[in-house]
C-alpha cells in the first residue's frame, strides 16, 4: 500500500505541471485570439495578373462533347395524371403544358394506353407535394417511380 501511495504521490505533480501548462497555453491563445491581430504571411496576389492556357487532347474534347450530348437520368418519381387513348393523351399533354410551361411532361405508350406522367423528382416527398398539387386538376392521378432527367444548368 505504501509503494502504491508513492506512486500516486510521485505523478501527481507530474499531472498537475502538465495541467498549469495547458492552461498557460489556452490562455495565451485566447487572448491573442480576442485582440483581434491577424498576421499573414501570404503573399498578396493582388499585382499579379496573367493569363493561363489549358491544352488538351483532341480525344478529351470529342469526350467531353459526346458526354454532353447524352441524357442523364437517375431513379427518382414522377406523378401519372392520364392513362388512356393516344388523341386524349395528347389533348391533355397540351393543356397541361398551357397551364404549367415550366414542369416537363412526358407521354409514353404501354400497350393497349398511352400515358402521361409530369415532373421529374428527386424525391417521394417532393412528388406527394406535386400530387396534391395535381389531384385538383387531375382526380385520378397517383405517384409513380421513373428513371428522370437531371435539370439543366444554366448555360447548357
Amino acid at each position: 500500500m505504501g509503494s502504491a501511495n508513492g506512486i500516486l504521490l510521485a505523478t501527481f505533480p507530474h499531472m498537475f505541471r502538465t495541467h498549469i501548462v495547458g492552461l498557460f497555453l489556452v490562455a495565451s491563445y485566447s487572448a491573442t485570439a480576442q485582440s483581434g491581430a491577424l498576421v499573414v504571411d501570404t503573399p498578396s496576389t493582388d499585382s499579379l495578373v496573367g493569363d493561363v492556357k489549358i491544352t488538351t487532347s483532341p480525344k478529351i474534347d470529342a469526350l467531353l462533347e459526346d458526354y454532353n450530348t447524352r441524357k442523364h437520368v437517375q431513379k427518382g418519381y414522377r406523378v401519372q395524371i392520364f392513362l388512356g387513348d393516344r388523341k386524349t393523351a395528347e389533348d391533355t399533354k397540351r393543356s397541361f403544358l398551357q397551364q404549367n410551361p415550366d414542369m416537363a411532361a412526358y407521354l409514353s405508350w404501354l400497350a393497349p394506353n398511352f400515358r402521361l406522367r409530369v415532373g421529374d423528382l428527386r424525391t417521394r416527398l417532393e412528388a406527394e407535394h406535386l400530387l396534391r398539387e395535381m389531384k385538383v386538376a387531375y382526380p385520378g392521378s397517383y405517384i409513380v417511380p421513373d428513371e428522370i432527367e437531371m435539370p439543366r444548368l444554366d448555360g447548357e
